[in-house]
């Protein structure tokens, strides 16, 4: 029996627009841009009925927004109570914002701008997106200061993560691994996308890194029960190691996790240091081809003169 996905395609393409619809209505953004797709297909059999594809689609957004207070956190929740099938992330910034970080040279921005699809426009930024270039000269150094900051910190709380689970605090254990992760997601998002994150929730920090690889979130998303329910624990941490005192962690969930974030420091740092390698060969080829340019130019002002 041949499998259907055309249908289900169409289906979540129409579901999509509907929400975006819905995000322009509530919202009322000046652009809004989609600079990651991740699309899943899973087969469904059953003696019931036909076997089908099931397709979610997972989103990173960019919405520009004609004021630059920040709406990032309601945008984040009308997201989540709306948006069914799959995950989308959405990161909210002002007009005014994003023009002066184009000018700077943002490596985030004007990526997003150029390669990005846009999918919904109000005339909010014209042709603001295909005014700039990004120079790629001091992506490698800012990506280093961002990596030898967030790197040692991530692995400090490491450390203190370990004291604790040996002197058997296996709640705020855990509450310190938090910290590890936020603070290595923040290093990995920042190298590679060079994107300043200001969020905390390491669901969200972790579907952003998908948009470089899924090596990241899988270490904890594997999309197994065990791996669910731990990661939970994880979440809780933040504000229930804190605030409430009924707070408690097992031993073997404390190591699990422990061990789940000496793997997680281990795999960013790998890939930041191979990120800010071809960050460098980028300046480095830039840097050659001005140098060629130049000569080229002065060969051909000697000519003339």
């Amino acid at each position: 029996m041949e499998m259907s996905t055309y249908n289900h395609a169409i289906n979540h393409s129409t579901y999509f627009n509907l929400f975006v619809e819905s995000l322009v209505l509530k919202f009322k953004p000046l652009q809004i841009f989609c600079f990651s797709k991740e699309t899943v297909l899973e087969q469904v059999e059953s003696c019931f009925s036909d076997e089908y594809i099931k397709q979610r689609c997972n989103y990173c957004l960019l919405l520009v927004t004609e004021s630059n207070r920040r709406i990032d956190y309601e945008v984040q929740d009308y997201t989540n109570a709306h948006y069914h099938l799959g995950k989308a992330i959405i990161l909210c910034h002002g007009k005014e914002n994003v023009e002066e970080a184009i000018k700077a040279n943002s490596r985030f921005f004007i990526t997003v701008f150029k390669e990005g699809q846009l999918i919904y426009d109000r005339e909010g930024l014209p042709n603001v997106h295909l005014s700039a270039d990004f120079i790629p000269t001091h992506a490698a150094i800012k990506a280093i200061k961002h990596f030898n900051y967030r790197m040692p910190l991530a692995e400090g709380f490491l450390i203190g993560a370990g004291e604790c689970l040996y002197k058997e605090q296996y709640g705020v254990c855990v509450f310190m691994l938090h910290q590890v992760v936020e603070q290595v997601c923040i290093g990995l998002i920042r190298v590679f996308m060079a994107y300043r994150s200001e969020i905390h929730n390491l669901h969200k920090l972790l579907r952003l890194s998908v948009t470089f690889s899924n090596a990241p979130a899988k270490l904890f998303l594997s999309g197994s029960p065990e791996d669910e329910r731990l990661f939970n624990i994880l979440l809780r941490s933040y504000s229930d190691a804190r605030y409430k005192s009924d707070f408690r962690v097992l031993m073997d969930d404390a190591l699990k996790l422990y061990d789940k974030s000496v793997a997680f420091v281990a795999l960013a740092k790998k890939m930041c240091l191979e990120k800010i390698e071809r960050l460098e060969r980028d300046a480095l080829g830039s840097q050659e081809f001005d140098a060629e340019s130049q000569g080229i130019h002065e060969k051909g002002d000697s000519k003339l003169c």
